[in-house]
């Protein structure tokens, strides 16, 4: 009886194992470059949601990273201030404070709000038109308000209200709303509303209705606004306006234009400063470690790339901007990838020149450089996290805090990119004395 040859199946060599775990790590590099680079749209509209950072032209700065007023230049509109019956001597300063923690609120802290020839200077950096329209004029709308009586007697005005809040009351079903606005009078309104003794008020802004039928109750007056979005809007709006007070001027625009940027050349400087100290963590790293300075180097390009990518897609689209901070921060993100890579590479290598075999090498290094470089990236995480106490520094203590983190995820990468390196040639580095 012939007996049937079974063939067994070959293990793969830790040759084989490090190509295809370095081919996986390659692409998922290429794929998150790609996307820092070219951005992705992922909503049915077009919308890039995932934004490029990279400037091809200085028009795509905006849609990308958008730039501070002095880096980038932007707009002006002047408007003269005509002040009311009753406002004060100070009502042109006070005006210039209130629409400048206006614009800080709506996310433009690099606004410039001056006086200029007894007008309203109000400088902007480059934007959409339909967000600069609108940033302007709730920047300069009066936010004047006025509850009135059934016999139209005004009896509170915005200065007798403490704060205002907005609330969406759904039906049992939740298949539809309505839109809510609640004054909450402050001590002097209190006890003009008991003098007063009214069940309810009439509510106008600047002289338009937001409500005829404002139910008292204690020191709350609340109206209904809406059914809508756009009611919803215009309720946070309302709210905006009562939360950070009135402008005791009538405001009108009497010119308009654009700024040159005040330090556009910095742009230009930080970004061939960046490109220099890729390419110095290029030359540097390979030319001294090889292989393992070859792994050094895709962590350093993996940093930048994700350093890049929050700053693109979840630190600037929400709130903030790049100012000349910002970019500084840019830079100590890459360089403290760039440290990290050069203090890991020296390490292995130190430990090649003493004779370890090429996994003990690794791990001798990694253990050697892993305080100083844990250490440093701590000390930076702390300085960022300071930053974004204030409100001035706040974009630059993000875009430094994702420079910490995009740096230690890329150090944490270095490790497996080095084991694919080791796997496949069995050497940390193409020199130096191996058992």
């Amino acid at each position: 009886m012939a007996t049937k040859n079974t063939q067994t199946r070959k293990p793969l060599t830790s040759g084989a194992k490090g190509v295809i775990c370095l081919a996986v790590l390659l692409v998922i590099t290429l794929c998150a470059s790609y996307l820092s680079v070219m951005g992705m749209n992922l909503d049915a509209e077009g919308v890039n949601v995932l934004l490029p950072w990279v400037p091809v032209s200085t028009a795509n700065w905006p849609a990308s990273l958008p730039v501070s007023l002095s880096l980038g230049g932007g707009t002006y509109a002047e408007y003269t201030c005509t002040p009311n019956d009753d406002a004060p001597e100070s009502a042109l300063n006070d005006a210039v404070s209130t629409i400048r923690a206006r614009l800080n609120k709506m996310g433009e802290a690099d606004a410039v709000v001056s006086v200029k020839d007894g007008a309203v200077r109000i400088e902007l950096r480059k934007m959409d038109e339909s967000r600069l329209a609108s940033l302007r004029n709730m920047a300069v709308m009066g936010g004047q308000f006025e509850f009135a009586d059934t016999e139209s007697n005004v009896i509170l005005t915005e200065k007798d209200i403490a704060k205002a809040d907005v609330s969406v009351n759904y039906n049992s079903t939740r298949t539809s709303y309505t839109v809510s606005l609640a004054f909450t009078v402050n001590k002097e309104g209190q006890q003009k509303l008991a003098d007063a003794n009214p069940s309810y008020l009439s509510i106008t802004c600047d002289g338009e209705s937001v409500s005829s039928y404002g139910l008292v109750n204690g020191d709350k007056i609340t109206c209904t606004v809406g059914s809508s979005t756009s009611a919803y809007n215009t309720a946070g709006n309302l709210a905006f306006l009562i939360n950070d007070g009135a402008v005791d001027m009538s405001m009108t625009l009497r010119d308009s234009g654009t700024v040159a940027a005040s330090m556009g050349s910095v742009l230009s400087v930080v970004l061939i400063v960046l490109a220099l100290l890729v390419v110095f963590a290029l030359v540097y790293l390979v030319a001294t470690g090889k292989l393992t300075g070859l792994a050094g180097f895709l962590s350093v390009w993996c940093a930048t790339v994700l350093n890049l990518f929050f700053v693109a897609t979840i630190i600037v689209p929400t709130e903030y901007m790049l100012n000349v901070g910002c970019l500084v921060a840019l830079l100590l993100g890459v360089l403290l990838a760039v440290y990290a890579a050069v203090t890991r590479t020296d390490a292995i290598g130190k430990q090649i020149k003493e004779g370890s075999a090429p996994k003990s090498a690794t791990k001798l290094g990694f253990r050697a450089a892993a305080k100083n470089v844990w250490l440093v990236h701590g000390c930076v995480l702390v300085v960022s996290l300071l930053l974004m106490i204030f409100s001035f520094s706040k974009s630059t203590g993000y875009v430094l805090a994702s420079g910490v983190v995009a740096s230690a995820m890329a150090t944490v990468v270095m490790r497996a990119f080095q084991f694919c390196f080791t796997l496949i040639s069995n050497k940390p580095s193409l020199f130096g004395k191996v058992k």
